[in-house]
């Protein structure tokens, strides 16, 4: 595969949409009517969805480009030149290169949890509704970049005692840190995506948005409680956010001009594993801890799906 300069120019952009994404979550503190659309139920519904377009995208698109891949480069499309024994060994290939994809996710939670064990990186329900309520509190007078909030030992800087203070900055810098650690291989994922097929790259760029958006929240709601200030929350949120074009700078020094098919299968192989357990791992459950229907999960993951299938359908017609 030869990318060409316009479609990685194309992989680059949505890299940089997907990963900017996370800014919108960090843009919601600074109005408080974004604050109030920020309820537990939506956001669960938002990452079903999500998960379901990355399901349908990573089994029904990419885990066939990763078998077609290996077939050429084990010995051609056709079927005189790729026999039964080419085909197997294309998608046993394929197979482990999806085992692998799902052991490097695991293996990035792993080193997640050995650098702060005693930090919880996860956005919860208490958290969406504690910045809900606190933000409801502050009077408008006093909002502003650096909010202060009067307390019986003087003026402070963030809400709570010192030592609550720095202990939402620490956790909100190493969620940072390590949302943008996950989001590594997912700019690899989208940048490999829409430098084979654009229509990829865009399901792929809107799925990763969708639950981009809640992470933005999880690392600018401690900060800014920590702080107080508004700006040092969205940076680090930014901060966050640069990780995907950074992984979008790394699948193109891997493949930005043009691999060979069996290197091609590989990659799509461990990508297909990389985003089926993100799914199944962070997704789906933060959707059940979110929501408490069950059924209003699984309806958003089938949503997910039918919106994605749909779409790929529409773009084949426009002849994306």
């Amino acid at each position: 595969m030869i990318a060409t300069e316009n479609r990685v120019a194309l992989a680059f952009g949505l890299n940089i949409a997907a990963g900017l994404s996370t800014c919108i979550g960090g843009i919601i503190i600074f109005n408080k009517k974004l604050v109030y659309l920020t309820n537990p139920s939506s956001l669960g519904i938002a990452f079903g969805v999500s998960a379901g377009v990355m399901i349908f995208i990573a089994l029904g698109n990419i885990f066939e480009e990763s078998v077609n891949a290996f077939q050429e480069g084990l010995g051609g499309k056709d079927e005189q030149t790729c026999d039964k024994m080419c085909k197997g060994n294309s998608k046993m290939f394929t197979t482990i290169c999806f085992i692998n994809g799902a052991a490097i996710i695991f293996l990035i939670d792993f080193i997640i949890h050995k650098i702060s064990p005693d930090i919880d990186h996860e956005l919860s329900i208490d958290k969406i509704n504690t910045f809900r309520q606190t933000f409801s509190q502050i009077d408008s007078k006093y909002e502003s970049d650096l909010v202060e909030v009067q307390t019986s030992h003087g003026k402070k800087n963030g809400f709570g005692d010192v030592t609550t203070k720095r202990m939402l900055n620490r956790m909100g810098i190493l969620t940072a840190l390590a949302i943008a650690i996950h989001n590594l291989p997912e700019g690899v994922t989208t940048y490999t995506g829409a430098v084979k097929d654009t229509k990829l790259g865009i399901a792929l760029a809107i799925a990763i948005a969708l639950h981009n958006i809640p992470e933005g929240i999880a690392v600018a709601t401690p900060i800014y409680f920590a702080t107080g200030s508004k700006l040092k929350a969205f940076r680090w949120t930014f901060i966050s956010a640069l990780a995907e074009p950074l992984g979008g700078i790394i699948g193109w020094l891997i493949a930005g001009d043009g691999l060979n098919a069996n290197v091609n299968g590989i990659m799509f192989g461990l990508v297909v594993g990389m985003m089926v357990t993100i799914s199944i791992k962070e997704l789906i459950p933060t959707a059940h801890r979110f929501c408490l229907s069950r059924d209003k999960v699984t309806y958003s993951i089938l949503f997910g799906m039918c919106v994605i299938a749909f779409s790929l359908i529409l773009l084949d017609y426009a002849g994306v």
